[in-house]
């Protein structure tokens, strides 16, 4: 893909990579609200399933030209396990997005950073700093907010929603592993080589065959999904994380105007208030963190 320039020349890296993640939370965003739309005629495990489909052909070019030499990796069993959590995210965060509103889905979705902190601290036995522990406790002090629990009856769209940002941070931690070795497209396409065939059989027990108009929707899913990996990749490899990420929040401004536009869905003052407190969160621990790194 051709990167973003001003009269010919490149953009700071900053910049460019904030761009690109801006890209990508808007094709997530797009990609959400045709699950709900889709969702009205069939069920969200075979959107999953070709979602997982075109994602996988899309990347049949990219494999073809690189040849086997681009594709040898030594990480199989790393994208195995990667496709079990894609699996996971597919079937939780797809069934959940098709219940709730769009914006609300994107703001509980700001809380995958804060499950990655957890899984990290829990299964890699990092350390629990005071500022990843604060992190955690404001951050899931705005889930609360959006889901207000006690003055609202807490929806199962919801409970899915944050199951599947729990099965992205797990994938996640994955990605920061096997991209030390591999292309990040390669890393697309193996997953997808995975997870296709794991998310096939249970679109099996719902399958109903589409209508033209529902398959155009699903493989827009798709098409949207892999330009938001590809621009997730795109933009991580531009600039630092810390440049980047905050451009990551516009996708609740991206969910307010497409979720009316396409659906009538005006997102309240809770969902945006919540998914500020959780992004913030989020972003001051990856801030706190990547210093301490360095």
């Amino acid at each position: 893909m051709l990167m973003p320039r001003i009269q010919g020349k490149e953009l700071p890296a900053a910049i460019r990579g904030g761009l690109w993640m801006a890209a990508a939370a808007a094709a997530f965003t797009v990609m959400t609200t045709l699950i709900r739309e889709a969702a009205g005629g069939v069920h969200p495990f075979e959107i999953a399933f070709f979602r997982a489909l075109v994602n996988l052909i899309l990347m049949l070019p990219f494999a073809l030209r690189t040849g086997r030499a681009g594709l040898k990796t030594k990480n199989h069993k790393a994208f195995a396990l990667r496709g079990v959590c894609g699996l996971a995210f597919l079937m939780t965060y797809f069934s959940g997005a098709a219940l709730i509103p769009v914006a609300e889905s994107q703001a509980l979705t700001f809380t995958s950073p804060l499950w990655g902190t957890l899984l990290a601290i829990f299964f890699l036995r990092e350390r629990l700093t005071m500022t990843r522990a604060l992190a955690v406790i404001v951050g899931f002090a705005g889930v609360l907010i959006i889901l207000r629990p006690g003055v609202l009856q807490v929806s199962l769209g919801a409970v899915l929603v944050l199951a599947g940002a729990l099965a992205a941070a797990a994938s996640n931690t994955i990605v920061k592993f096997t991209t030390r070795t591999d292309h990040p497209d390669a890393v697309v396409f193996y997953q997808m080589v995975y997870v296709t065939p794991l998310i096939f059989v249970p679109a099996l027990y719902v399958w109903t065959w589409p209508a033209l108009d529902q398959l155009l929707l699903m493989i827009g899913v798709g098409f949207f999904a892999t330009l938001n990996q590809r621009f997730l990749s795109r933009a991580y490899a531009s600039a630092d994380a810390l440049a980047v990420l905050p451009f990551e929040f516009s996708r609740l401004p991206f969910a307010a105007v497409i979720g009316f536009l396409a659906l009538g869905e005006l997102p309240d003052v809770w969902a945006w208030l919540g998914g500020a407190v959780i992004f913030s969160a989020s972003l001051c621990m990856i801030r706190q963190e990547t210093r301490a790194a360095r």
